[in-house]
C-alpha cells in the first residue's frame, strides 16, 4: 500500500504496443456486455413505468435515495445491500430493494443502516446505442446506507472502489482510511476526479465541482458503451485495480485486465466529443434531461491515461521518445490552470534539440527552449489555463533520445481559474523567485456550505527576518446556484478587498472565513514574497510545498 500518488506506471512504448494489439474486444459472445449493437430482440420495459419519465423537480441529493447509473438502470432493476463490519466481512444485515424510475433506489424501510456493499443488478440504459441493454450487467458501491441520511449513487468508478475496499479492508485499512488518505488520490489519478465517485450523477446538475467530475463518469461510461466493454472485462480491471493498489509500477499484469484499461483510454481520448454529446442527446430523449456538458473534458486526464495514450501530464512521465529532423509533437493535458515546468533528459548532450511549447502543433511558441552541453533541457511556462491541451514538439538536428520527459506543477490556479479545495488536508505549491522570473502566486477556491471555516497554511520555512508568505482571503457573496450579476461578468474575487490578509512573520497562518446562508465560495491568494533562490540557472523551474488545512468550524 503506497500513500502518494503514482508517478510512473510504464514506458511510453510498451503503452504503444499494448494499445495497437488490443484495439477490440477480449469478451466473449455470450458475456454481458455494453455493446452498441444489441439484437433485435433487446429487452423491452418490464412495465410502463419504464417508458420516459417527466423529468423530477429536485435536481440535488435526497436523504435515504441514491442513483444506480449506468445509463440508469431499468425500472424494477435489483438491488441487494450486504452489510459490512469494519473489516470488511459480512455483518449478516441483509436487505433488498427494486429500482424506481431514471435507476432511484430508495433505502426507506432497510431497518437497519450502517456500511454496505450495495449490488446492482440488471438492465440499464446504453447512452450510445440509445436502447435498454439486451443482457444483465451487475455494478456495485461499498458506502454507508441510511433511510435518513444522505446515501450515494452506483456507477462505474464506484464498481472499481467496491473491489479495491472488498480487497484491502480485510488487511488491517479501515473503510474511512481507504476513501480519504487512498482511493480519492488514486482516482484522481486515474481519472482525473476529485469528488467521491457514489455522489456523481448522469442526469441531474449538482454543483460546479461535482458537475465536472460527472462529465468525466459520463464521457467513461460512454466510451466502456462504444468498446463493448463486458462484465467480465470490467470485473478484471476492477480486480487489478485493487491487487496491484491502483497500477503502481510494473505491477499491473498483463491480460484482460489491461486490454479493456488500454481500450477504454484510447475511446475516452480518441473520441470525447463525439461520445458526450451522443451521451447526452439519448439521456435527453429518453429521461427528458442529463447533467451538463461542462467543459471538464479529458483534458482532465491522470497519469496512467498519460501514459497509456502518449499525453505528458503531471503524473505521467513519458520516456525513452526518439527524436530527429522531423520534429515530434506531444500533446500536453493541463490538468489546473497555473505555472508547470518541463524537464527533458537525455542520453547524452542535448545540444542541437529545440523545444516549442504552443498552444496547437505548429503554433507560435508560448516559451521554447535549446539544448546545450549539459544532458536535459528544463523551462518554465506560465500562467496556463486548465482543462486544456498544449503541445510540446521536440526536434533535433541529429538524432537523440529523450529519456524521460516530465511535467510538474510549480503554482496554482490563476485569477479567473483558482484550484479547488476541499474540507480537509490539501497540497499547496508556490513557486520561487529568481531573476526576471517569477511564479510565486497561487490561487485558490473552496466551493462551501453555510458555516465558518478554519483555514490553517503552513510547511514553509520560518524564523527569517520577513514573512515568508503572505496570504490574502477573500468572501465572494454570491450564489453559485445562479448566473453572476452582470455588472459582475468577467470579473474575479481577487480585484476585491481581501476579509483577511496574514503577513505576520511566524511558522504558520491561521484565519477563519464566514459563508453566508447559500452555497458560496470562498478564495485564497498566496504569495510567496521571502522565499528568493538567486544561485540557480534563470531557465530553472522550482516550488516550495505548503499544506493548506480547510477545518469547518
Amino acid at each position: 500500500m503506497k500513500r502518494s500518488r503514482s508517478l510512473i506506471l510504464f514506458s511510453l512504448l510498451v503503452a504503444l504496443a499494448l494499445a495497437g494489439c488490443n484495439s477490440g474486444s477480449s469478451g466473449s459472445g455470450n458475456e454481458d456486455t455494453a455493446g452498441t449493437t444489441p439484437p433485435t430482440n433487446t429487452t423491452p420495459p418490464a412495465s410502463p413505468d419504464d417508458q420516459p419519465t417527466e423529468p423530477t423537480t429536485v435536481l440535488e441529493p435526497s436523504p435515504g435515495e441514491g442513483y444506480a447509473q449506468k445509463g440508469p438502470f431499468q425500472n424494477g432493476t435489483t438491488v441487494t445491500v450486504e452489510g459490512l463490519n469494519p473489516n470488511g466481512s459480512l455483518s449478516g444485515n441483509t436487505w433488498s430493494t427494486e429500482t424506481g424510475p431514471d435507476g432511484k433506489i430508495s433505502f426507506q424501510g432497510i431497518g437497519w443502516e450502517g456500511l454496505a456493499m450495495v449490488t446492482v443488478t440488471g438492465h440499464y440504459f446504453n447512452e450510445i446505442a440509445g436502447t435498454w441493454s439486451p443482457d444483465t450487467f451487475r455494478l456495485r458501491a461499498v458506502m454507508p446506507v441510511s433511510s435518513s441520511e444522505l446515501v450515494g449513487n452506483v456507477n462505474l468508478f464506484t464498481h472499481l472502489a467496491a473491489r479495491y475496499y472488498e480487497y484491502w479492508m480485510p488487511q488491517g485499512y479501515s473503510y474511512e482510511e481507504l476513501r480519504d488518505d487512498y482511493l480519492n488520490d488514486y482516482l484522481m489519478t486515474w481519472f482525473g476526479l476529485s469528488t467521491l465517485p457514489e455522489n456523481l450523477n448522469l442526469l441531474d446538475s449538482i454543483d460546479p465541482e461535482t458537475d465536472r467530475d460527472s462529465y468525466m463518469l459520463l464521457l467513461y461510461s460512454a466510451a466502456m458503451a462504444s468498446i463493448g466493454m463486458t462484465q467480465e472485462e470490467l470485473d478484471a480491471l476492477a480486480e487489478d485495480f485493487a491487487r496491484t493498489d491502483a497500477g503502481y509500477g510494473d505491477d499491473w499484469p498483463d491480460g484482460t485486465g489491461k486490454d479493456a484499461l488500454v481500450r477504454l483510454f484510447n475511446e475516452a481520448q480518441q473520441n470525447e466529443q463525439t461520445l458526450v454529446a451522443q451521451a447526452r442527446q439519448n439521456l435527453e430523449t429518453e429521461f427528458g434531461r442529463s447533467m451538463p456538458a461542462v467543459s471538464a473534458g479529458s483534458n482532465r486526464v491522470a497519469g496512467t491515461i498519460c501514459v497509456y495514450a502518449g499525453l505528458l501530464c503531471e503524473w505521467g512521465d513519458l520516456y525513452n521518445i526518439p527524436i530527429g529532423t522531423e520534429p515530434r509533437d506531444i500533446p500536453v493535458s493541463i490538468n489546473f490552470a497555473g505555472s508547470y515546468g518541463v524537464l527533458i533528459n537525455f542520453d547524452g548532450s542535448s545540444q542541437g534539440v529545440n523545444a516549442v511549447f504552443s498552444n496547437i502543433p505548429g503554433g507560435s511558441a508560448i516559451r521554447s527552449a535549446s539544448g546545450t552541453a549539459s544532458s536535459f533541457i528544463e523551462f518554465m511556462v506560465r500562467p496556463l489555463a486548465g482543462d486544456r491541451r498544449y503541445n510540446l514538439r521536440l526536434g533535433s538536428n541529429v538524432a537523440k533520445t529523450a529519456t524521460r520527459i516530465s511535467l510538474f506543477s510549480l503554482s496554482q490556479g490563476t485569477e479567473t481559474q483558482p484550484y479547488p479545495l476541499k474540507v480537509g488536508d490539501n497540497d499547496g505549491r508556490v513557486g520561487l523567485e529568481w531573476g526576471t522570473s517569477r511564479n510565486t502566486d497561487s490561487y485558490y477556491q473552496l466551493i462551501a456550505g453555510p458555516g465558518r471555516y478554519r483555514f490553517t497554511i503552513g510547511g514553509y520555512p520560518c524564523g527569517t527576518t520577513i514573512a515568508p508568505v503572505v496570504i490574502r482571503g477573500y468572501e465572494w457573496d454570491l450564489d453559485i446556484r445562479e448566473p453572476l450579476p452582470e455588472d459582475r461578468q468577467g470579473n474575479n474575487p481577487f480585484n476585491t478587498a481581501p476579509a483577511v490578509v496574514a503577513d505576520e512573520n511566524s511558522c504558520s497562518h491561521q484565519f477563519e472565513l464566514e459563508n453566508d446562508t447559500h452555497p458560496n465560495r470562498l478564495y485564497l491568494h498566496l504569495e510567496a514574497i521571502g522565499i528568493r533562490d538567486t544561485m540557480i540557472n534563470v531557465n530553472r523551474a522550482i516550488h516550495h510545498n505548503y499544506t493548506i488545512r480547510v477545518e469547518r468550524i
